[in-house]
């Protein structure tokens, strides 16, 4: 496929805007409570702490959510996090692999390859955010991108979310894909928002809904998080479907590693970031 051809077939906000996805695993995916021993793996055997019981604050809301899926002691505890998966739009017939690392402070890395297209990689290292592309080539991320980055690109972002997004505003008990949920909107010091839906029986996250920065501009997003499982004691979604207008794309997480034994060049900047210019730390 040509370049032409690829760009018609997957524009770059396609390719695969890697900061929503990360951002999304860093709501969604902080940690859970373990079910009652012998439960199948991907049942919700419990609700949430606070399910039954109207919540009336952001806040609330919030650390219930946390609590259900496994609250601040168990989450504190992980040291690195790897998922593997794969990324496809179906209306496109496209599959590819992807690959998330995650690691504190302030550590990650996401690669998706795409048979025939190549591999993406974007990355936070620090205060670094960077992006290989086959296609737009190697870029240090800088401006309202970088900091959407930084701030998704924090280990356990979760449990930060006061510091992260010092305004936080529930606004009820509204319809996501026929169930109730509460809504929650954050916003961040520089006034990026995102609404994160919560669902109202397990107060597991059912959705985030955002505006992503990438280098054609701001791109509406919305995600829907499904098929919780248990893993390690930690509740993670295993089916994200994202929605861009008529656009679906899927993902699945087939692996999720907790702890695991990470090459201590995991997240090193690649040569051709290293030798790029740097911004100024924020």
């Amino acid at each position: 496929m040509t370049r032409s051809s690829l760009d018609r077939a997957l524009p770059h906000h396609h390719r695969p805007q890697l900061a929503f996805l990360a951002a999304v695993l860093a709501a969604a995916c902080g940690g859970g409570v373990k079910g009652p021993a012998g439960a199948p793996v991907g049942q919700n055997t419990q609700p949430g702490a606070g399910a039954g019981v109207e919540l009336t604050t952001a806040e609330a809301v919030l650390e219930a959510s946390i609590a259900a899926q496994g609250g601040r002691e168990r989450m504190g505890k992980l040291r690195a996090v790897r998922q593997v998966g794969t990324f496809a739009i179906p209306q496109m017939s496209i599959k590819g692999a992807l690959t998330i690392v995650a690691a504190p402070p302030r550590s990650s890395l996401r690669t998706v390859e795409l048979p025939g297209l190549g591999k993406s990689s974007q990355g936070v290292s620090g205060d670094v955010a960077w992006e290989v592309d086959p296609i737009t080539g190697s870029r240090v991320i800088d401006g309202e991108e970088r900091a959407q980055l930084l701030r998704d690109g924090t280990f356990n972002a979760a449990l930060a979310w006061k510091e992260l997004y010092p305004k936080a505003e529930l606004l009820g008990v509204v319809d996501l894909a026929g169930r109730p949920v509460y809504k929650v909107v954050l916003t961040a010091a520089d006034g990026d928002t995102q609404t994160r839906y919560f669902a109202k029986d397990t107060l597991l996250p059912a959705g985030v809904e955002m505006v992503a920065r990438s280098q054609l501009g701001k791109v509406p997003l919305m995600m829907e998080l499904s098929d919780w499982r248990d893993v390690g004691g930690i509740k993670y979604p295993h089916k994200l479907t994202r929605k861009e207008g008529p656009r679906t794309i899927e993902i699945r997480i087939d692996k999720i590693e907790l702890d695991p034994a990470l090459d201590p060049q995991t997240f090193a900047l690649p040569p051709e970031i290293a030798a790029l210019p740097k911004p100024a730390s924020p």
